[in-house]
């Protein structure tokens, strides 16, 4: 019988299974905080004695024969089951070790008594919670009392309800066990229970506690009523008292002692938690704790970016851009690695990073609630600055390159869906690291260049005036990058419809969706779609949404019906001649030829501002070459974490443990980690809690994307008319602005028009070749889109909170790309 009962520090979260949730909580308490001594008697002593009595099988049928009837016939079976596990005999082994641990347990006490709980191997799941379908029994004197309070316990799970409960949440009534609890009962002088989130408000910035005299049961049961305490998570500040008498039942000091410990609580479990706690002689006990399963989502908190510091601002910016949703759970993993990257290095080049907190952002709750540090330069920044004019970026990046290739190999390996799973995984954890590494070379370069190309703006507009920014953009256009590789082979691939006037027409025609599945219905469409799927193959990791955090984001490649709508636009805007490309080497040349005749003259040649200024455009250059070729190789690594995580969520498939491969994305990292594990080490696994877990998450996903569309961002007021950005690409347009929020909706674009996006990046940039301008609600001078919006010579405006809400679609507006101004013709 010594596997059957364990004293309470003994029991661990690999004996959950036989000893429930509960016990696995208390032995945990009992280890790192403190609860009553106590011990536990497993579910296989419930399930050994009715199957030797044969009797398990029988109650079985009986529940499941009425589990779907009315409540009547429920409650007359219901009670036959309690009656006849009332009845059973415990078979003297179990008797023998039973009374042994409660002598243990009571040694030379005099008026001992214990108080025995269920504890249940199906309690608490993600969406449903078994408190209070259980039967507890306090005060329990002398063994006899023991042993029928623990045949009380097991017929517990047979009342009504929790027949009825179980058939209502899919669980059914096969494989349920009981577990039982017994500890020393304290005697409370209060006691009482804590949230920790308000279960009201919902908010997690605050801990709820209600409190009584004596034992928390009547507390329960709803017999009295409760002092109610109020307490602050980030400063331990008691904010509110609502008390039954005229004082309280617990002093300043006792209530942060508890809170105190509700924090530890929630740290050990990562999520709120629902306590049950007891005091005496100024002593905390934990009696109880699991998650709260009925907490509504967490509302947002208006973020003011006019109060954030400018570097702050910068970061947020960048998220907004990199993230105009939330990420699913297992995006997580890489939201943290991106951002973590970014403040290594900040600290590598000399700056202060304050602590973060990674938690939400390790759960997949990214970029909701998440703000950036404040980070600050220091003294160390002068020390850490390089000489940015001589580094060789090629050189370094072909390093990071390099650790890639084997990855990108991996993934054309046709032997991959034979790899073991740990290898599989193996594969994840080390592809990883190198890309925490890509990514903090990467940053650090970032960093640089900042300050570089600042400082290269304000050394034109010395030397030109307000024409420098023009002058600063007509140098750095023109370069050869992937990406401009990539929009010219959409435009070439454009074109080529054009030749065939069947196939050019069904392109413009027909809904984006529906161009692949009809074009073989024409002369030399099957020809032209090998020649579509050929340009997908070599640069269908583009990203649509989420840059380089999402694993779960779509590509190219999977929403091909988007590229479609993009060649739609093309063809649309070479009828109108309104192509954007063919003039940029011109506007090269013309800068070039500025900067030369300027830096041949008097002073400026006595100066060698040539020289200067040539070597620190080459590298601004060459920066921009970088970032923009690092960018789209790294999102080859998103397409092989997400090539391989739903290679995992396959076999977790096959083993029944999820619905659907894509599955996968809505568990964390360190999730299915432990899955992978547990079932390696022949742990069991809750199949029913993981698909529960699974679809609440998918609920909660789609609430989470309609919270942050409708979240707060306040800038900066602006007028009726007239509406203040960031000016990112120089030049004056007026146009009909076209609202997209969508890289689904580009098919709806028309030559001129102004694109009004609440973010923008690369996969977007195609329709540059053929739109007016460019409007986003987030960017700045060095995003993506800004760079190749001044390339292409079109003007573009950044910072527009709100811009998709303010703006009407087809409204027609003026945007002042030089200035940030946008002036409504309304």
């Amino acid at each position: 019988m010594d596997e059957m009962i364990l004293r309470l520090t003994d029991v661990k979260f690999r004996h959950q299974v036989h000893f429930g949730s509960k016990a696995a909580n208390l032995g945990l308490i009992a280890r790192e905080l403190k609860t009553p001594p106590g011990f536990c008697l497993s579910s296989l002593a419930y399930t050994h004695t009715l199957k030797n009595l044969k009797m398990l099988r029988h109650i079985t049928r009986l529940a499941e024969g009425v589990q779907s009837e009315s409540l009547d016939q429920i409650d007359k079976v219901a009670a036959q089951i309690r009656s006849e596990i009332l009845d059973i005999e415990f078979p003297a082994e179990m008797l023998n070790a039973l009374e042994d641990a409660y002598d243990r347990l009571k040694l030379d006490h005099d008026n001992f008594m214990v108080a025995v709980r269920s504890s249940a191997t199906a309690e608490d799941l993600p969406s449903a919670s078994f408190a209070g379908q259980m039967d507890s029994f306090l005060n329990v004197t002398g063994f006899s009392e023991l042993v029928v309070a623990l045949k009380k316990c097991w017929a517990s799970l047979w009342t009504p309800r929790g027949i009825y409960y179980r058939f209502q949440k899919g669980i059914g009534q096969r494989n349920i066990a009981m577990a039982v609890i017994v500890q020393e009962m304290v005697p409370a002088e209060v006691a009482g229970v804590m949230f920790t989130a308000n279960p009201i408000t919902s908010s997690r910035q605050e801990y709820y506690i209600e409190a009584v005299k004596g034992l928390g049961d009547a507390l329960v049961s709803g017999e009295v009523n409760a002092d109610r305490y109020l307490v602050a998570k980030k400063n331990l500040l008691i904010q509110s008292k609502n008390i039954v008498e005229s004082h309280p039942y617990m002093t300043d000091f006792q209530i942060k002692t508890l809170a105190d410990y509700g924090a530890k609580l929630e740290f050990l479990y990562e999520e709120p938690q629902d306590i049950e706690w007891a005091m005496t002689k100024g002593e905390v006990y934990i009696l109880q704790t699991r998650p709260i399963t009925t907490l509504e989502d967490e509302g947002l908190t208006p973020i003011q970016a006019e109060k954030m510091s400018k570097i702050q601002k910068q970061i947020w910016i960048n998220i907004n851009e990199r993230f105009p949703e939330p990420v699913l759970p297992m995006d997580g993993i890489v939201a943290k690695i991106y951002y973590m990257s970014l403040f290594n290095a900040y600290q590598e080049l000399g700056f202060h990073v304050p602590f973060v907190d990674w938690h939400n952002v390790e759960q997949g709750i990214f970029p909701e609630f998440f703000l950036p540090p404040g980070i600050k330069r220091t003294p160390r920044r002068l020390l850490k600055l390089k000489k940015t004019s001589g580094w060789n970026l090629e050189k370094e990046w072909k390093d990071n390159e390099a650790a890639f290739d084997k990855y990108l190999r991996l993934l054309k390996n046709p032997e991959l869906p034979q790899f073991p799973l740990e290898v599989i995984l193996e594969y994840v954890e080390d592809g990883l690291r190198d890309f925490q590494r890509a990514v903090t070379f990467r940053y650090v370069i970032y960093i640089q260049y900042r300050s570089l190309y600042h400082f290269l703006s304000r050394y034109l507009v010395l030397l030109y005036g307000e024409e420098g920014k023009a002058v600063l953009e007509g140098l750095l256009s023109d370069e050869t990058h992937i990406t401009g590789e990539l929009n010219q082979a959409l435009l070439d691939l454009a074109l080529k419809a054009k030749i065939n006037t069947q196939i050019k027409d069904l392109i413009v025609e027909k809904p984006p969706l529906e161009v692949e599945t009809t074009l073989g219905d024409v002369p030399h469409g099957e020809e032209y779609l090998r020649e579509f799927q050929n340009f997908l193959e070599q640069y269908g990791d583009r990203e649509l949404s989420q840059g380089l955090g999402g694993i779960a984001a779509k590509t190219w490649r999977d929403r091909p019906d988007v590229v479609w709508g993009m060649i739609k636009g093309i063809l649309i805007a070479d009828e109108s001649a309104q192509l954007q490309k063919e003039y940029l080497p011109d506007r090269k040349t013309e800068a070039e030829e500025k900067l030369q005749k300027l830096s041949s003259k008097g002073i400026y040649k006595v100066l060698r501002v040539g020289p200067f200024s040539e070597s620190l455009i080459d590298t601004a250059r060459k920066y921009n070459v970088f970032r923009e070729n690092s960018h789209f190789y790294l999102t080859q690594g998103m397409t092989i974490f997400r090539t391989l995580f739903l290679e995992i969520g396959r076999r977790l498939v096959n083993r029944d443990l999820l619905e659907h491969q894509e599955d996968i994305m809505y568990l964390t990292y360190f999730e299915m980690k432990e899955l992978i594990y547990a079932l390696y080490s022949c742990r069991k696994v809750s199949k029913l809690e993981l698909k529960e877990k699974t679809y609440a998450r998918k609920q909660k996903q789609e609430r989470r994307r309609k919270q942050w569309a409708g979240r707060q961002v306040v800038f900066s007021p602006e007028e009726e008319s007239t509406i203040q950005g960031v000016g990112a690409s120089s030049g004056v347009v007026s146009g009909p602005c076209r609202i997209i929020t969508d890289p689904q909706d580009f098919y709806r674009l028309r030559p001129g028009d102004i694109l009004v996006a609440p973010y923008t990046n690369p996969a977007w940039t195609p329709t540059f070749s053929f739109i007016g301008g460019l409007v986003a609600e987030f960017g700045s001078t060095v995003s993506h889109a800004a760079i190749i919006a001044r390339e292409y010579g079109i003007p573009a405006v950044m910072g527009i909170s709100g811009a998709t809400q303010i703006l009407e679609d087809g409204e027609m507006i003026t945007i002042d790309g030089s200035r940030g101004l946008i002036q409504r013709s309304k």
